[in-house]
């Protein structure tokens, strides 16, 4: 199941991946918006503090952003959420159901839980992108051809499922208006690769360290911290 959760989330962040996020609209408190949905850069720094820092602040908005756009998703196709798996995933990372962040975590995995199978069914095209992105993090040996690697991406399951998820996620949210601040646009997650060699899935445009709105705390990232 965690592997099943891991592959799942990170298929949700790298569907994210492509969309257009725009900055966090107007206001310069907000660390980012789905659809109405705020959440203040005082909020993430409560839930960071509330975790003794046992989460990050991108762990934080990747939550926010992965549990509401989620959620629309659950309502536009009218599946309901798994919330027995989601407290067993929320089990594993020691956080209080109690909490802010605690509940957060919950309604993510939960609803990711709980959405339709994805299938198995993948284009050339997607596992392009898999192989580019392998080919930029050092996956796959500079000079190896997507040719001759393409038998066995779209033999690996893990691979296979991991983009059929990426590219169902991708659809859902392809319309809902997700903001997230310039400072948390690094938000990443890795996935296992071919050879346990890990492949990263970038949420957005890279972090943009010049921008200036809002004093928020030094980001820290404790051993052990969740980030995903």
């Amino acid at each position: 199941m965690r592997t099943h959760r891991r592959l799942t989330t990170a298929a949700v962040a790298g569907a994210l991946a492509a969309l257009a996020l725009a900055g966090c609209r107007s206001a310069p408190t907000a660390a980012a918006y789905v659809g109405d949905s705020r959440l203040t850069e005082t909020q993430v720094t409560e839930m960071v503090d509330s975790t003794g820092g046992r989460i990050t602040r991108e762990g934080v908005v990747l939550s926010f952003v992965l549990a509401n756009a989620c959620k629309q998703f659950a309502a536009d196709e009218g599946f309901s959420p798994d919330t027995q798996k989601g407290a067993q995933a929320l089990s594993t990372e020691g956080l209080d159901q109690a909490t802010e962040i605690g509940r957060l975590r919950l309604e993510m995995h939960s609803c990711i839980y709980g959405a339709p199978d994805a299938g198995t069914k993948v284009s050339d095209e997607d596992l392009r992108w898999f192989y580019d992105d392998a080919i930029k993090v050092g996956a796959i040996q500079p000079g190896v051809t997507f040719e001759q690697v393409k038998p066995e991406l779209s033999g690996s399951q893990e691979v296979v499922q991991t983009l059929a998820l990426r590219r169902m996620w991708a659809d859902a949210t392809a319309k809902q208006d997700i903001s997230v601040s310039p400072r948390y646009r690094s938000l990443s997650i890795s996935v296992g690769a071919p050879g346990n060699v890990p492949v990263v899935l970038q949420l957005g445009d890279p972090a943009n360290n010049s921008v200036v709105d809002a004093p928020t705390p030094e980001a820290t990232q404790p051993t052990g911290a969740v980030q995903s």
